[in-house]
């Protein structure tokens, strides 16, 4: 009986000790993901209005042939996915939904370059990846430097005008509210930019310094820099607010089975006494 004591007694305080650090890496998680969302309201803002300008640019590109931007390239070639997952883990289901829609949507001979070291992992152990994965990405992340984004931008954009790809495509973690998240694809190339009309087109159109299709070959590298660093934060506060809501269920879990447990050990503890007092009066009777 004892022994019994003495284990739920070692086992509550366990339980106690693995909950301050949940409670503490939740709370870390809420205000990341507080700032991250404060981070994600501005970028997009800023990106919406870059995707308009791209609009307006691209709506009167009045060129013979369409950019070959806004086309997939032509013949058998693979499309490039980067896959953004987290860092760390401890985020719930955050990474799985991810791979497993990751699954679903890459072909036989696309390729896959991974960004963050939860997919690094993944597709280095993944046979399925072991022979098409490009690691050239593998450092990108939100602590990159702007310019070396823009960089890696660049190299996309060659990439696509080399006809190394037929597309390249993010897949990320949408963040729908605090408690929903959805893993999503995002076209960088070809672009999917909406036409654009300004208001009144027909009485006041709008002046370029240069020719669109040109303004279009200046302006997409930022524009793509853009979009991707949008998808980088908003991934982030995917995950951020993942972990946090895998820490509450984990305190939830917590306190239920301190419950259980300490009633347990209270019933075992009462059983005890009552022992112990039935021995002390029979033995007092024996005499």
């Amino acid at each position: 009986m004892a022994s019994s004591l003495a284990k739920t007694k070692r086992r509550i305080a366990s339980i106690q000790g693995t909950e301050k650090i949940t409670k503490a890496m939740g709370l870390t998680a809420t205000v990341k993901t507080k700032k991250f969302l404060a981070l994600h309201e501005q970028s997009i803002a800023y990106t919406q209005e870059f995707l308009a300008l791209m609009s307006a640019v691209f709506s009167h590109d009045h060129s013979s042939d369409v950019s070959h931007y806004a086309k997939m390239n032509e013949g058998d070639l693979p499309i490039l996915y980067l896959v953004i997952s987290s860092n760390m883990g401890l985020c719930g289901a955050y990474n799985n939904n991810l791979f497993r829609y990751l699954d679903h949507e890459i072909g036989p001979n696309d390729i896959v370059a991974p960004l963050g070291n939860k997919a690094i992992h993944r597709f280095s152990r993944d046979p399925r990846y072991a022979s098409r994965t490009d690691s050239r990405y593998e450092y990108v992340g939100l602590n990159t430097d702007m310019e070396v984004l823009h960089g890696l931008c660049l190299q996309l954009k060659d990439d696509f005008n080399a006809k190394k790809y037929k597309a390249i495509r993010v897949i990320y973690t949408h963040y729908v509210n605090s408690i929903t998240f959805e893993p999503m694809t995002f076209q960088l190339l070809p672009v999917q930019i909406p036409p654009k009309k300004w208001t009144h087109e027909e009485y006041a159109p709008p002046l370029f310094d240069d020719r669109p299709r040109e303004m279009i070959h200046h302006l997409l590298p930022s524009y793509l820099t853009s979009l991707f660093y949008d998808l980088l934060v908003e991934s982030e506060l995917s995950e951020q607010a993942s972990r946090r809501t895998a820490m509450d269920n984990a305190n939830d879990n917590a306190d239920e089975l301190l419950d259980k447990l300490t009633i347990e050990y209270n019933k075992a503890r009462q059983n005890s006494i009552t022992q112990e007092i039935t021995e002390v009066v029979s033995g007092a009777n024996a005499n």
